[in-house]
């Protein structure tokens, strides 16, 4: 395995239903290893609940404030702050900020950035396919949940 160093303009930019996210690090380059992802959220935005069934993951706010639920815990987390969602726990977050939040996310093993690669080429329309993405997240090992109270 070689060093990877990627300037902050570099890397895979894909849109996942309107967030602009960079897969900064691929699972490729690191003989399948680790993945880093960095997402810029809108004020609102974020995933559904969900568990990942592969891989953990650990995010760090770069910018902005999140609202997050780990694991049945809520929590509020600011720039700076490091989360880790394991493998097997629901989680998801909502971005507090009014000005674009940054997330960077790395997962463990790598693999789940084919996820994002695979979403990103759908367009728009297709992206809202709901079955069709569920089957996608089905693939990646990614259990998309109902929202609280639904």
């Amino acid at each position: 395995m070689n060093p990877i160093q990627i300037p902050n303009d570099g890397g895979k930019k894909v849109n996942i239903l309107g967030i602009p996210m960079v897969i900064r690090i691929h699972g490729r380059d690191t003989g399948g290893t680790v993945s880093a992802v960095e997402s810029h959220d809108v004020p609102g935005g974020g995933p559904p609940p969900h568990i990942h069934r592969r891989e953990d993951e650990t995010f760090q706010v770069l910018e902005g404030e999140y609202e997050w639920t780990v694991g049945g815990k809520t929590f509020v987390a600011q720039k700076g702050a490091t989360i880790f969602a394991p493998r097997g726990l629901s989680h998801t977050y909502r971005y507090l900020g009014r000005s674009p939040g940054r997330l960077m996310c790395v997962i463990t093993p790598a693999g789940f950035e084919g996820f994002f690669e695979e979403i990103g080429a759908l367009n728009p329309q297709q992206q809202q396919d709901i079955p069709r993405v569920m089957k996608i997240a089905k693939k990646f090992g990614l259990e998309i949940l109902p929202p609280p109270g639904a």
